[in-house]
């Protein structure tokens, strides 16, 4: 969360204003689905065995938010999903930031809060003892309870949970990866725990698809995939363990990260064999300095990470239609993920200025923000490369499963994740294409898959990455999400211990 405050609350004032807005089978599935708006309250629903949550795409990175159900009575909350962390926690009704002025012109209002005192089936764990923190400096702290907790119609009795009285975030979070890597002093069995124990999947694995930057709706399944989802054969990597041998975050082997031209060109910014976090609670894509620093010479890229937070690049790279990035994991025969340039390079630096950010000078006039940053402590691949990936997360096997996204699909079939991993299972041929209609509403089909080459891996020659046709966002909503995420380009991510 590193824009300047400035603009914080720039777009806060700009946000008040304009007025705060807001398959059939026995199988073992949870789906949960997102959309775009957070005024758009989602649908839970189930699928005989199956839960799905709809969660809602910030756009402009601050993050996808799941509407779930805390307390007896229920209280609905929206939370970020995440990935790269692992309490659930939720923001008390009187919270510090909920109740000051100046800390929401700074860091955005409290989106939905959770209030103790009108659950019957509340209780306190220990007081004082949930504090978490993340690698962008944001946090949050207070007491461990339980209650009752609902997604996508799934019911989780007795769930831990954090219960933040001071926070530097405007909304909860819901932590999905594996228990050793709680906040708290003493381990517990987390929601991927409990969800397990108490017969809901079968095993601690699910799937994320969040389809592309101004799409609806993007699914997650817990306890299952769907096929109509990706495109091809999904292909599985290891889960690194951390320096300890424990298992704590989605770490996998970054084998190569090249560039494909429209013209079949092929650029290679690898030298060595990258340790990389698959993480959605991180809206940006961070690689090595050194990494970083030849695409940015490569694209005649600005960094002033140190003062806006922003990597500024030419907007006229948008022109290169199908331009991609090549993300290739755990060697030659492995995975390979297309990253179209409209989801690298974002077209939000204009409304930033209107809101009033002021940007270095630069060597271009159409501005735009590189969706790729360099770091030299953690590499996280957030938002704008899984936006292109479908990923499954198998905890119990310790496997990742990748796939390119079939993007903007309208159809389903799930495949339940059993005890024996995850399935051989192939998608569909080729990437849906979208057209406008005339009402300016998205028509769908099957077209062949765009953006390869013959210097492309000849084991993925039929997952390309499509060019998409998509609306033009309203800055109404850049707004509301920019107050949802604030300063946040980061987004929260990975916790640091």
């Amino acid at each position: 969360m590193r824009i300047l405050s400035a603009l914080a609350t720039a777009v806060a004032a700009a946000a008040a204003a304009a007025g705060a807005a807001t398959s059939t089978s026995s199988q073992k599935v949870i789906p949960v689905s997102f959309g775009r708006s957070t005024t758009r309250q989602p649908a839970l629903h189930r699928r005989a065995g199956t839960y799905s949550q709809e969660l809602n795409n910030n756009l402009t990175g601050g993050g996808y938010y799941a509407q779930v159900t805390v307390g007896t009575p229920p209280q609905t909350v929206d939370l970020v999903v995440d990935t790269g962390s692992s309490d659930v926690w939720i923001l008390d009704s009187r919270a510090d930031l909920c109740r000051s002025k100046t800390m929401q012109n700074y860091y955005g209002y409290c989106l939905s809060t959770y209030d103790p005192s009108k659950s019957s089936t509340y209780s306190i764990v220990s007081q004082d003892e949930f504090s978490i923190r993340y690698v962008d400096g944001s946090g949050a702290e207070g007491d461990y309870i339980r209650d009752t907790f609902s997604i996508g119609g799934a019911d989780i009795e007795h769930l831990q949970m954090g219960l933040a009285e001071n926070s530097t975030i405007n909304s909860g979070l819901l932590g999905i990866g594996f228990a050793a890597n709680v906040a708290a002093l003493t381990p517990y069995p987390n929601i991927m725990n409990l969800f397990q124990d108490q017969d809901l999947i079968d095993i601690q694995a699910y799937s994320l698809y969040l389809d592309d930057l101004y799409a609806e709706t993007g699914t997650i399944l817990f306890g299952g995939l769907d096929t109509q989802k990706f495109i091809g054969k999904l292909k599985t990597v290891d889960i690194e363990p951390d320096r300890t041998g424990n298992y704590s975050s989605f770490t996998v082997a970054l084998s190569s990260l090249t560039t494909t031209a429209d013209n079949g060109t092929v650029t290679n910014y690898t030298r060595s064999v990258v340790p990389v976090i698959l993480d959605s609670g991180t809206t940006l894509t961070y690689v090595p300095y050194t990494m970083a620093n030849r695409i940015y010479r490569a694209f005649g890229a600005v960094d002033d990470t140190s003062g806006t937070g922003l990597v500024y690049i030419n907007c006229e790279h948008l022109d290169n239609k199908n331009f991609t990035f090549d993300f290739q994991f755990g060697g030659k025969d492995g995975p390979v993920i297309r990253v179209p340039i409209d989801e690298m390079v974002l077209d939000n630096v204009k409304a930033y200025i209107e809101l009033g950010l002021e940007v270095p000078s630069l060597p271009f006039d159409d501005i735009c923000s590189f969706g790729l940053q360099g770091s030299s402590d953690y590499y996280l691949l957030g938002d704008t490369f899984l936006r292109s990936a479908y990923v499954v997360y198998d905890l119990t096997n310790k496997e990742i499963g990748l796939a390119q996204a079939n993007l903007n699909s309208t159809e389903s079939e799930i495949v339940e994740i059993t005890k024996t991993g995850i399935p051989d299972a192939s998608g569909v041929a080729s990437q849906v294409s979208v057209t406008q209609t005339a009402t300016g509403l998205p028509s769908t089909g099957n077209s062949s898959p765009t953006g390869t080459s013959s210097s492309t891996p000849s084991s993925q020659s039929s997952e390309g990455a499509s060019s998409k046709v998509v609306p033009t966002p309203s800055w109404d909503v850049l707004v509301l999400a920019g107050v949802a995420s604030l300063s946040g380009v980061m987004g929260a991510g990975l916790v640091m211990l």
